[in-house]
């Protein structure tokens, strides 16, 4: 029952905070921060959610640009993930985004980025024409590189495009790691349990080219999945702990 009146609930706030987006983006459209500050709003419904975030670090880049790169799960990433997107950052988004009711309009308004993912044929020079934006924009880039939600699978293969990006536009690449929702969250609980959301050191990309960019992939999968093992394992081991009680 909980479940159901939580998914009641935040379909209301997810329409309200998109509202409120609207709001910020109509008075400054295409600020550098709408992402952060629209995200913010939306991050706000993690607590109907009854999700604890739980940050283990700090951001690595204190500003600079990077391509931000997370592991993507389900339809509760939007209220949980979306505290962790820095300043000055575009989202790469799939072009049918564009045809979501309200969303979509908020999506572009916020100064984040369409890219038609169907056409693999030219996945290359699409994004060589998104880094040329990019740097031209000075600004950062978040990017789920699965392409879309795992829902309890594990962490899926890697896209090429969030790395072609990276290698184009000159740009380190930074993980921003979430603990498994699966294995740590139940949403039928008043209290659903702990996201653990950690940055992961920034990858270089300097003297890679196109050739580089399926290995570079790879790379950069292990090292998310490892993490994310570590942080399963450590949240794991937390409820495995006695609860002390104390009697007078």
């Amino acid at each position: 029952m909980l479940f159901y009146i939580r998914a009641v609930l935040l379909t209301g706030y997810f329409l309200l905070a998109c509202f409120i987006g609207l709001v910020v983006c109509f008075v400054r459209p295409f600020h550098q921060n709408n992402t952060r500050d629209c995200a913010r709003i939306l991050g706000w419904g993690r607590h109907l959610l009854g999700i604890r975030l739980e940050q283990a670090n700090h951001n690595p880049m204190q500003g600079k640009q990077a391509v931000y790169i997370s592991n993507h799960q389900n339809n509760q990433d939007v209220f949980v993930y979306t505290e962790m997107i820095p300043g000055n950052v575009a989202i790469l988004g799939k072009s049918t985004l564009k045809y979501v009711p309200i969303f979509g309009l908020l999506f572009w308004l916020a100064g984040n980025i369409y890219i038609n993912k169907k056409n693999r044929a030219k996945a290359w020079e699409t994004m060589a024409a998104v880094a040329d934006d990019v740097n031209r924009k000075q600004c950062s880039v978040y990017i789920f590189p699965e392409g879309t939600r795992s829902r309890g699978r594990g962490l899926l293969p890697f896209k090429s495009g969030a790395f072609a990006l990276a290698i184009e536009a000159g740009l380190p690449i930074v993980p921003i790691i979430y603990s498994s929702s699966d294995k740590n969250i139940d949403l039928s609980c008043l209290h659903a349990g702990t996201a653990m959301v950690k940055f992961l050191d920034p990858i270089p990309t300097d003297g890679l080219g196109e050739d580089d960019v399926k290995a570079l992939a790879e790379k950069c999968r292990t090292i998310v999945a490892d993490a994310i093992d570590e942080m399963d394992m450590e949240l794991a081991a937390r409820r495995s702990q006695p609860k002390v009680s104390y009697h007078s």
